[in-house]
């Protein structure tokens, strides 16, 4: 029979059956999984309070989601409460449901997230109004035959700025555009000239603040003064009933979000910022180093020394040594023999 594998008990001081080694390698590894662990959650965490800091000091733009005091959310709350079918559009404006009649583009020039508009959207605009539909473009800055806005004139800058509780315009046409309107007030840097051949709807002793034209079956409102439709302007005199009058009462209203960098097209990964991408790809790094340093050797392999695997003929051979040690027999005697003469001479004088 096999010698049966033992123990030493250290702290009973017993012989007892071997358990199965685990070697230190193990645990090793395991330790070093739960430190890339920790580490890529830390960075997932700074990444997103960077990401939560950044947007709690990101600049308020003309978007009906922003709440800032030159976000839109209010005038996109007035609307659908007064009962105007007035939704968000997040995609490219080939992909502008046909049901839509009028368009209502703000400006994005401050908006660090925008997607500006090219000459294919342009075009794509030209068209849209030729066939009947409205563009409501609200914006400071036009750019005459350079602008996206079919048809829209230039700009100038007003040659006095005041106080955003100085700045007012008055209705100069009778139209369903400025129908119930006494006064608009709010923050006008930029008008068209006077000599601007549309037709005027509101303007200040500088210029024109908003014009009405035709382009083909359909309709451009052009406004100058962004400012007077925002969150913290839009209760100031007539300002709501004009932005009121602008987009009603033609059909669906639907402003164009893609232009502020919101997307209905974009995957989870896409919608991340920047700082999580980067977490991202530096725990991927680090998970493959550890990968790396797991399964590729470097050096030539630990061996590590053999556990203290003891069987039955370590048990004799130990008890021999004690039955030696005290008898206090010599080195060289064999003690077995020696006991097994002693037990017989004992036993034929007994």
């Amino acid at each position: 029979m096999e010698p049966r594998p033992l123990r030493i008990s250290r702290i009973a001081n017993r012989v007892t059956p071997s358990t199965k080694f685990i070697p230190s390698v193990v645990e090793g590894l395991r330790l070093d999984v739960v430190i890339l662990v920790a580490c890529a959650a830390v960075l997932a965490l700074l990444a997103y309070e960077r990401g939560v800091t950044e947007g709690e000091h990101r600049a308020s733009v003309y978007s009906t989601y922003d709440t800032g005091p030159n976000g839109y959310r209010a005038l996109y709350e007035v609307l659908s409460a007064a009962g105007v079918p007035v939704r968000r559009f997040q995609r490219a404006l080939p992909l502008l449901d046909p049901s839509v009649r009028t368009l209502v583009i703000t400006g994005y020039e401050e908006d660090p997230s925008a997607k500006p508009l090219g000459e294919q959207d342009a075009v794509w605009l030209r068209d849209f109004v030729t066939k009947g539909g409205r563009l409501v473009a609200i914006d400071a800055e036009f750019a005459g035959p350079q602008d996206v806005a079919p048809g829209v004139g230039t700009t100038v800058r007003s040659s006095v700025l005041r106080q955003a509780q100085d700045d007012n315009a008055i209705p100069l046409a009778h139209n369903t555009f400025t129908a119930g309107i006494t006064r608009l007030r709010g923050t006008i840097g930029w008008i068209f000239p006077f000599h601007d051949p549309r037709v005027p709807l509101l303007a200040n002793d500088k210029g024109v603040v908003a014009a009405f034209y035709r382009v083909g079956r359909g309709q451009v409102v052009a406004v100058t003064a962004p400012a007077i439709f925002s969150n913290a302007q839009l209760r100031n005199a007539d300002n709501v009933r004009f932005a009121y009058n602008a987009v009603a009462g033609d059909g669906d209203v639907a402003f164009d979000e893609y232009v502020h960098g919101y997307n209905d097209a974009e995957t989870m990964w896409q919608a991340l910022p920047a700082a999580v991408h980067a977490a991202v790809w530096i725990s991927i790094g680090l998970i493959l180093v550890a990968l790396v340093g797991a399964n590729v050797p470097f050096a030539p392999p630990y061996l590590a020394n053999s556990p203290d695997e003891r069987d039955s003929s370590h048990y004799i051979a130990a008890l021999a040594e004690l039955m030696r040690r005290s008898r206090q027999r010599p080195h060289d005697d064999d003690v077995l023999r020696q006991a097994t003469i002693e037990y017989r001479r004992r036993k034929e004088h007994a």
